[in-house]
């Protein structure tokens, strides 16, 4: 639970990021909101197995986009990562409640963000 949780204030920082460079656009003024609740969403798990949450660390490195287009790149490719990291923590989940989160996050990557961000340039 603590990967999906790193996980997802990556997500969250890159497109903060993204807006701060490059305004308030679309679609990261949306998606950051969603990962927001992402996150909200895997700190209440966490709490109610007593999981230790970890601090969200920030970007490891700063990112600079001076394009849309390079920005929802980057989208693509987090989204995916996001996909693939529920994937591999769905097999070894045995709560059926955290396994639903697992299933609902990761179709929010693949449904809804991902397809926003390999449209929008």
């Amino acid at each position: 639970m603590q990967e999906a949780i790193l996980e997802e204030y990556g997500a969250y920082n890159l497109y903060q990021s993204v807006i701060t460079q490059l305004g308030n656009v679309y679609p990261f003024s949306q998606i950051v909101r969603s990962e927001q609740q992402h996150i909200n969403v895997l700190l209440r798990q966490a709490e109610k197995y007593g999981v230790a949450v970890p601090l969200n660390p920030g970007l490891a490195t700063q990112p600079t986009f001076t394009t849309l287009a390079q920005a929802c790149q980057a989208g693509v490719t987090a989204e995916i990562a996001d996909a693939q990291l529920y994937d591999t923590l769905k097999p070894v989940t045995t709560h059926t409640d955290l396994l639903q989160v697992y299933s609902n996050l990761q179709s929010a990557s693949l449904n809804n963000h991902l397809p926003a961000f390999q449209t929008c340039d």
